[in-house]
């Protein structure tokens, strides 16, 4: 059972961890006192939501899915000021954020035992502290999730280079050198004008079997949704979308491929 708790009040339901729990107790007392201030928030980040984005992808499929970054110190409860807000208008076969919320605490579980010491300084799930969600009609964003602004992170794709010589000694996966020596790759590289991408690609997959190996599963891993941060690597985004199965069919499909795996 996953340490989250949930409470309701009238048309709002926010799910917590207990650190965030006893933080809201210790500081407002009452409950009610904190919903009606998230309540003022939402409206905020709605009023906000251009100014606030720091999503540098498009929302094509028009889920209405916002990610924003604000400082969070007006709220004085989480433990970091600086948050990333990922919100949904709550749109027919949008992502839905709650699970997102579950699947991210139990993953941070996960590699607590399932990961040894120096593979969980490299390789972190990123905190999430809180799900809100409302069913009022009048309201612009149904749920939002908070979670942990990580500021100046890049994500692997755009670090060209891959992970690290040292991570991949860590976790025993090949560099992008290595990998495109590999002859079992080459119809991936032929098909694929961008190599580099490719590269980057196969290489998240190296990962994926890895966790995989240890009983860790992310079908969505991707280049996007892995951060580099201060010599850290930050999964922002552990959950499958099934409008968007590319990855998890790519990771699939490949890991087979992915052989000499120690």
């Amino acid at each position: 059972m996953l340490p989250i708790k949930t409470y309701n009040q009238e048309r709002i339901k926010i799910d917590i961890t207990k650190d965030t729990c006893d933080r809201i107790e210790n500081h407002y007392g009452s409950l009610a006192k904190f919903i009606d201030k998230l309540q003022s928030f939402n409206v905020t980040l709605e009023k906000n939501r251009d100014e606030y984005n720091i999503n540098p992808y498009s929302d094509k499929l028009g889920q209405g899915i916002y990610i924003l970054a604000k400082d969070s110190s007006e709220l004085e409860i989480f433990p970091h000021a600086s948050l990333a807000f990922k919100c949904s208008q709550g749109k027919f076969l949008a992502e839905n954020l709650k699970k997102q919320f579950d699947r991210s605490i139990q993953l941070s579980i996960e590699f607590e035992t399932k990961l040894n010491a120096k593979e969980r300084a490299m390789l972190q799930i990123c905190p999430v502290y809180l799900h809100f969600e409302t069913s009022a009609i009048d309201v612009f964003f149904k749920q939002i999730l908070f979670m942990q602004n990580i500021e100046g992170g890049v994500t692997l794709g755009e670090t060209k280079t891959g992970f690290s010589l040292e991570f991949c000694q860590v976790f025993k996966i090949p560099s992008l050198e290595e990998i495109l020596v590999k002859p079992q790759f080459n119809l991936h590289l032929l098909l694929d004008k961008d190599r580099q991408r490719q590269l980057l690609k196969i290489q998240t997959v190296y990962l994926f079997r890895r966790l995989l190996s240890k009983g860790i599963r992310i079908f969505s891993l991707n280049q996007k949704n892995i951060l580099l941060s201060q010599d850290k690597y930050i999964i922002i985004d552990p959950t499958i979308d099934f409008l968007k199965p590319i990855s998890p069919l790519y990771n699939i499909l490949t890991y087979q491929l992915c052989t000499h795996i120690a």
